[in-house]
């Protein structure tokens, strides 16, 4: 076997300089695409960074915005709350206040029957319930 290889031709001096010959022109071009492709990458790379930025600052300002939707909600919800209350302490207080005219009056009725029985009708006196109401 190694005969063998022994008697292959060996090139001749014309082929290996044709050999040489066509590899310098196919550095250039490889050593270009190399450059673009290396910018590319480089371009792209950054590309990507400044998208990771912009995600984690969208990210912070979604979680800021989270947490001020929260407080609002709760206060909100407590401010429901304080005119439910209020609203209760309204419609006490008018029911009240309708009772205590009520009884105001029954009072004066009551008092101006009183009078009326003992001494009799007082000229220019005009009782209160007689009065107009606001």
């Amino acid at each position: 076997m190694a005969i063998q290889q022994e008697l292959k031709a060996q090139p001749t001096q014309e082929e290996l300089e044709e050999l040489y010959e066509e590899e310098p022109r196919r550095r250039p071009w490889a050593a270009i695409g190399n450059v673009v492709l290396a910018l590319a990458v480089i371009f792209v790379g950054y590309q990507w960074n400044q998208a990771a930025s912009r995600e984690q600052a969208l990210a912070s300002q979604v979680q800021a915005l989270r947490a001020e939707a929260e407080s609002l909600r709760l206060r909100a919800e407590e401010g429901h709350r304080q005119v439910a209350e209020l609203q209760k302490r309204v419609t006490a207080a008018a029911a009240e206040k309708v009772a205590l005219v009520d009884r105001v009056a029954a009072l004066e009725k009551t008092a101006q029957e009183r009078t009326t029985a003992r001494e009799g009708p007082r000229a220019g006196v005009t009782p209160v319930s007689a009065k107009k109401r606001r």
